[in-house]
């Protein structure tokens, strides 16, 4: 060895005293087997190297030496400058896939951890205590229960949205999520309106105590739960976030993976984010992933039925009560409700549907009517008696 060093643990000092007694035939070599928790025929082989090198011979053949497969370090340099330059964002296998995809570069998982955690770019969550929860098995039919949510969140880096989503509790399917100025009755309908044209109706949807399902803040009437009730969907109620953890996990993912995604295709617009959710990033990668088959084949989706007509369920209905003077009043304001009848209707309920489009019609009896104001109404009132 000359005049050079060599360290060596507690394990191998022991190993080397117990190995020079074997060679100056104090131990025999099956003690010595099992001694050292290994097979006679590798005794052989290390006594062989202690004799020619040492305490040296001890030591592992590639101490010292560098990997054979070991990364070049110009690999190293550009890898670490795209992830502190333009995936700074991203989580690890994120990362590694886009390494891979878009810059041809491949690296081990491991080697590719320690150069990010010696750098400091690895993004930590905040872990809290976990607490004891009952598992509950899947549905095992497609279309049985959907889980329903909204996630207020900076998308786009600047803006807040709130991304609506519905996910299959039998697939982890995303029926239909889509990115909203915020999560209210008119925003939720438009979504139920999309998983119904693309998968059905679905038997039953699992969301929050929130109002506009009809929670306790609007357990009198809600619009959106009247709605629910003609389609013959079941809303089922969430007590904590945990119940509802298919879609709660589904929108760490989207926030995790969909905002860096958003914000490399320099995707600023909510009409555009929801474009490359629907075309690219949901059957791209959400359905190649998560998905996975429901334990029985027989989806529960249901068709509309023929007679339904979604434009006249997914609205907001109101019913007002006719006065004597044959008007009612509404957003504070005093309607004459044109009904070509001689006798007094008062008591009666106009049914006044405002549709999603922005459009409003009122029904009398099951027939259409028109509400007029009050200036139009005597205006149309002495055009029938010229014509009288």
């Amino acid at each position: 060895m000359g005049n050079r060093g060599i360290f060596v643990t507690k394990n191998e000092q022991y190993r080397h005293s117990v190995l020079s007694d074997f060679i100056g035939g104090k131990l025999k070599r099956t003690e010595v087997s099992r001694l050292l928790g290994t097979t006679e025929r590798n005794v052989t082989r290390m006594a062989s190297r202690i004799r020619k090198r040492g305490i040296e011979g001890i030591k592992h053949g590639n101490v010292g030496r560098l990997s054979t497969n070991r990364c070049d370090v110009e690999v190293k340099a550009q890898v670490m400058g795209l992830m502190k330059e333009r995936y700074y964002d991203l989580n690890l296998t994120h990362a590694r896939e886009k390494l891979l995809s878009e810059h041809n570069l491949t690296v081990g998982r491991e080697t590719f951890r320690k150069w990010c955690h010696g750098s400091g770019l690895v993004k930590r969550r905040h872990k809290r205590r976990s607490y004891a929860r009952i598992y509950r098995q899947r549905m095992p039919h497609a279309g049985m229960l959907l889980q329903m949510d909204g996630s207020p969140h900076r998308w786009n880096g600047e803006d807040t949205w709130t991304l609506i989503s519905a996910i299959d509790d039998a697939t982890s399917d995303i029926a239909w999520a889509e990115f909203y100025p915020s999560e209210d009755t008119e925003n939720c309908m438009r979504l139920l309106w999309r998983i119904i044209e693309r998968c059905g109706l679905p038997e039953a949807l699992y969301v929050d105590r929130a109002g506009i399902f009809g929670g306790p803040k609007r357990n009198q009437f809600s619009q959106l739960a009247r709605a629910c009730e003609e389609l013959g969907i079941r809303i089922i109620f969430a007590y904590s976030p945990q119940a509802k953890g298919r879609i709660e996990r589904s929108f760490q993912t989207l926030q995790d993976r969909l905002v860096p995604e958003l914000r490399l295709r320099n995707i600023h617009r909510m009409a555009r984010a929801n474009d490359f959710l629907h075309n690219e990033y949901l059957p791209n990668f959400w359905r190649q992933r998560y998905v996975i088959p429901a334990r029985e084949p027989m989806s529960r989706y249901r068709s509309l039925p023929m007679t339904a007509a979604l434009k006249e369920i997914l609205c907001w209905k109101q019913w007002r009560a006719i006065a004597s003077d044959q008007t009612i009043s509404l957003e504070n304001k005093r309607l004459l409700v044109d009904v070509p009848t001689r006798y007094s209707i008062r008591g009666q309920k106009v049914d006044v549907r405002d549709y999603l489009d922005g459009s409003r019609k009122a029904y009398f009896a099951g027939k259409p009517v028109e509400l007029l104001q009050l200036d139009d109404a005597l205006a149309l009132e002495r055009l029938r008696r010229k014509a009288g």
